[in-house]
């Protein structure tokens, strides 16, 4: 019987999540030895530069300009960003900048998923020797690297959960000198809410860790691993897996090839068929194991790699691949070799993706009738698919964040089973109100957006956890379509991002009531007149006339189905 020794970054629930990792009872310990100095916290809010639209300074622009200041002043700094693009963007900037003090810009690096591991490594040596004066990361460097000691870190934007912002603001200030932490707060309504109340920082507890040892999509994963060390007999058992789901699994296994069933009197004996290494295929960061090579066409050479879902994004044809501070345009994406080629370039812009979305329940497990006043709306709980394409892509202008121009984008879409919560509004509640369906539609799709913000504050995760999209719940698998025709009962759809589900979904239907009145308290408590990032989001109905009562016209309907805000 194997001894488990578990090490985790700042959870809520440290001893559960052990025990759900191996399946046995664990003891805690939870006191920490490490020394720490003083520390001065900061919650900069960039002020207001257009308050009908609640729209303020860049908050990437604003970090760049702290962290400007703090390298010109000899302090060693890491920056944190919450995306790819942003981490490289901030980077070019920092450069840009730095460049008019006369400081070297090889001082400044990036640091990332996708680089190189020998790209990694030498920016860890570099840091921890002190030869770099600032980098800028993505959450790749929150935890298990040993970057030496740094005296001020700022966060560009919320990173989602309470557990990532303080394992940021742990990295600096690992000696008994003073440090300092910044939190730059973005538009997002997560970003406001903090920036409105900076004590929830110190006082919110700190994140649950959540996992589903049985989620269809990872247990195949391990089935496999296990099967290739040992064959499974009839009467083994794996974790908590049912016996009958787990005859199922390997059924499914053997019957595409992976293990080979042979017949004894106890019953089947799965043996490992393929001549793969099971391990090589599992990821340890994600659901999901399928990376491209990026190989930049001037020199044939490998320069990074990308997981398979962000390459739709990121490394479509046309796309700006941005790496350690230079630009590459992408000529080709071969799916079939997983290879994306690159050439360098230097535009003055930057891409990012349109990406539309579809739902389709495949099966109900749950409904429920949400009535608060005259409009009863039906409520859903069910395992779903969810096909996500990649329209488009916009540029945008560095320094300016102009949009520039667009592109078209033909790439497959992406398909996932998962499970979602959904709420739907009956098409004669539509037909009723005077305004056009399209101003409905955009006002609904508001509404889902302040029920994705409360939904992932309330459950205490990182908001890219929880998808959302608006469609129909008798639609058939199919291409995104943006439906909206006679018959089309809106149905917003929040579902978990992860392949399988984690329990997310099953939470907010239990809590349908209480979210519908939490997005109303968000959408009431807004400064705003008309919508804005922190609350409901821009208008996408194209009726200019209506676009100044876009806010009105959400909250009315939510007063249309009795929804209030109990004070």
């Amino acid at each position: 019987s194997p001894t488990f020794l578990f090490a985790s970054a700042p959870i809520g629930n440290p001893r559960e999540h052990a025990s759900r990792l191996c399946g046995a009872p664990v003891e805690l310990i939870d006191e920490s030895g490490a020394p720490t100095g003083p520390r001065h916290v900061i919650v900069y809010n960039p002020p207001v530069i257009n308050a009908e639209l609640g729209m303020r300074q860049s908050y990437i622009k604003t970090a760049v300009r702290l962290t400007q200041d703090l390298v010109r002043a000899g302090v060693p700094t890491l920056v944190f960003g919450n995306s790819r693009n942003g981490v490289e963007v901030m980077l070019k900037y920092l450069r840009d900048r730095l460049a008019r003090d006369q400081i070297d810009p090889s001082a400044i690096h990036a640091y990332r998923g996708g680089y190189l591991p020998q790209t990694r490594r030498r920016i860890e040596g570099a840091l921890r020797e002190g030869e770099i004066r600032c980098v800028v990361a993505t959450n790749a460097l929150e935890l298990g690297i040993d970057i030496g000691a740094l005296d001020a870190v700022v966060c560009a934007g919320y990173p989602g959960t309470m557990a990532g912002l303080w394992q940021r603001f742990g990295r600096a200030g690992r000696r008994r000198d003073l440090s300092l932490a910044v939190l730059v707060s973005s538009s997002n309504p997560v970003d406001q809410f903090m920036a409105r109340h900076p004590r929830q920082l110190i006082s919110a507890p700190i994140e649950h860790a959540r996992i589903d040892p049985d989620n269809i999509e990872i247990l195949i994963q391990h089935l496999k691993c296990a099967a290739f060390e040992l064959p499974f007999e009839a009467d083994d058992v794996f974790g908590d897996v049912p016996d009958d789901a787990l005859g199922e699994a390997l059924d499914y296994l053997a019957d595409n090839g992976v293990v080979h069933a042979a017949s004894t009197a106890a019953g089947a004996i799965y043996h490992w068929a393929s001549d793969s290494y099971p391990a090589n295929g599992v990821s340890l960061r994600s659901a999901s194991w399928d990376n491209f090579v990026i190989v930049d066409l001037d020199g044939d050479r490998t320069i990074a790699e990308m997981d398979w879902r962000s390459t739709h994004t990121m490394l479509h044809e046309q796309a700006i691949y941005q790496h350690e501070g230079g630009q590459y345009q992408v000529e080709r994406l071969d799916f079939d070799n997983h290879k994306a080629f690159v050439r360098h370039v230097k535009p003055d812009y930057y891409t990012t993706a349109m990406t539309h979305s579809k739902v389709t329940v495949l099966e109900q497990d749950q409904s429920a009738t949400v009535d608060l006043g005259e409009v009863p709306l039906d409520a859903g709980l069910g395992d779903v698919s969810v096909i996500e394409k990649v329209v488009g892509y916009k540029k945008i202008k560095f320094h300016t964040h102009e949009n520039v121009g667009y592109g078209e984008v033909h790439l497959p879409e992406m398909q996932k089973h998962t499970t979602a919560f959904w709420l739907t509004f009956p098409e004669d509640f539509v037909q009723s109100q005077p305004e056009s369906r399209a101003v409905i539609v955009d006002a609904l799709r508001g509404l889902s957006k302040a029920m994705h913000v409360v939904g992932a504050v309330g459950l205490m995760i990182d908001p890219r956890d929880l998808g959302r999209t608006l469609g129909s719940c008798h639609e058939e698998e199919g291409p995104p379509a943006k439906g909206q025709g006679p018959g089309f009962d809106p149905t917003i759809f929040l579902y978990d991002t992860v392949a399988g589900g984690i329990g997310l979904a099953s939470r907010l239907f239990e809590e349908r009531e209480e979210l519908l009145r939490r997005a109303r308290h968000l959408i009431e408590s807004c400064e705003c007149s008309e919508g804005c990032p922190g609350c409901i989001g821009p208008d996408t109905s194209g009726d200019d006339d209506l676009e100044a009562a876009r806010k009105r016209l959400v909250l009315g309907l939510l007063d249309a189905v009795g929804v209030s805000v109990i004070h």
